[in-house]
């Protein structure tokens, strides 16, 4: 699995964030006005905006030394949504498989998710030791559960993010005190 870097916690964002999705899709229309559409893309690219509503001098310098490590867009990292990082409870399936996948739920939308901590296994409401690689939550080897048991699972998890452009800009507001202007970061695969 890649290592990739994690951003740092830093607890003041802005309440003014957004979240939106975009998908690729191609639409063709016939001379005699019938269509058809069709995507190229499985999963969609979610796009977060949001700003700091105040740093530190300390996580100034913290926001900046680590998009500067990334170099700005380029290289894609790890962000904990401080609104979207949970899911518990989730049927994951039964014991007839002894592997996972991690998803995230939207309404009747499932997504899988790769990069996950936290996560708490169960089988038939018991708590179970597992062990996770890159969204797969699976059973220790040699475990053996009922085949008609149900998995389910509580985790948080990140999302695979890179900054959308190349620029970060923070402001001095006071005295030691920063906020930023917007940052969009959009997801990658």
């Amino acid at each position: 699995m890649e290592k990739l870097k994690i951003f740092p916690q830093i607890m003041s964002l802005a309440w003014k964030s957004t979240k939106g999705q975009k998908w690729n899709t191609v639409l063709k229309t016939s001379g005699s006005g019938k269509g058809r559409s069709m995507t190229t893309w499985q999963l969609p690219q979610w796009i977060i905006t949001t700003s700091f509503a105040h740093l530190t001098e300390e996580q100034y310098k913290q926001v900046m030394g680590f998009f500067a490590t990334v170099k700005g867009g380029h290289e894609p990292f790890l962000w904990l949504d401080p609104e979207d990082n949970k899911e518990k409870g989730v049927k994951l399936g039964t014991g007839a498989t002894r592997e996972w996948q991690a998803i995230r739920i939207w309404g009747d939308y499932i997504e899988p998710i790769y990069h996950i901590k936290d996560v708490k296994l169960y089988v038939n409401g018991v708590e179970h030791s597992c062990e996770v690689d890159n969204g797969l939550i699976r059973l220790h080897a040699g475990d053996e559960i009922p085949q008609d048991a149900t998995i389910t699972a509580d985790y948080s998890y990140y999302w695979k993010v890179r900054l959308s452009g190349d620029t970060f800009t923070a402001e001095l507001v006071y005295k030691n005190i920063m906020k930023s202007k917007e940052m969009k970061l959009v997801t990658v695969r």
